[in-house]
């Protein structure tokens, strides 16, 4: 059985990885995506965090604001969500040593990239924490956004619903890009994409277990932020 997961996993690898290499404007976007898009996510986060307050030209109604804060709290917990996952992918190296691609085949090695582990993928994981967070977090936005929609914000209340989910979809997209392109470069194998996905998942249900004792902190750091003038 296990000799047969091997078997499909290589063979996956090999029917994406096999096109790398062959086309050179294909081989820059995915050179991209494998290396620097998880670095754009932060550009979402902060369409989440939304237009600080003393910038507005127009002041918000106290549920407005509220739910504003609901989403500044969101990404706050993003940032641990994330911090969790590498922690979480740390752990299980210690225990599971699977060899890059690159060391055990001949591979279109598009980037160069330390001979370590490579079960499961950090980058992976980074993603899907982004996107596990705001998935959780959008049942609580898109509650907060109805039960605030009164009659004279109807229509504005009747865009945000549409916002989230944008939001939501660009972020799986990039995720679900991100380890598409691991592979594809030749530094990670499905099932390390596959690992990386549960672990961000996983840290980011934590994250949100644990909310509760992260209420006084993160709010701290809004007020801060409000401080500055940032949120």
């Amino acid at each position: 059985m296990f000799s047969l997961f091997t078997k499909i996993n290589y063979a996956l690898f090999v029917d994406l990885n096999g096109h790398a290499g062959s086309i050179t404007w294909l081989d820059a976007i995915m050179i991209f995506l494998a290396n620097d898009l998880v670095f754009c996510l932060p550009i979402l986060l902060l369409l989440a965090w939304g237009i600080p307050l003393p910038w507005r030209k127009h002041s918000l109604s106290s549920e407005r604001i509220q739910l504003l804060q609901e989403r500044r709290s969101a990404v706050i917990w993003t940032i641990i969500a994330c911090l969790f996952s590498y922690a979480l992918n740390l752990t299980v190296e210690q225990f599971i040593y699977e060899p890059r691609p690159f060391i055990s085949h001949h591979v279109h090695l598009l980037v160069s990239h330390a001979a370590d582990g490579s079960f499961p993928s950090d980058h992976t994981a980074w993603a899907f924490a982004v996107f596990g967070m705001l998935l959780l977090s959008v049942f609580s936005w898109l509650w907060s956004a109805r039960s605030t929609q009164m009659a004279g914000e109807k229509r504005v209340f009747n865009r945000i619903p549409r916002f989230y989910l944008c939001l939501l979809a660009m972020t799986f997209c990039a995720a679900c890009l991100v380890g598409i392109a691991r592979i594809f470069v030749g530094v990670h194998y499905p099932d390390d994409i596959i690992g990386g996905a549960l672990s961000g998942l996983i840290a980011a249900t934590i994250s949100t277990a644990l909310r509760r004792w992260l209420q006084v902190p993160t709010a701290w750091i809004i007020q801060l932020f409000h401080r500055l003038q940032l949120a």
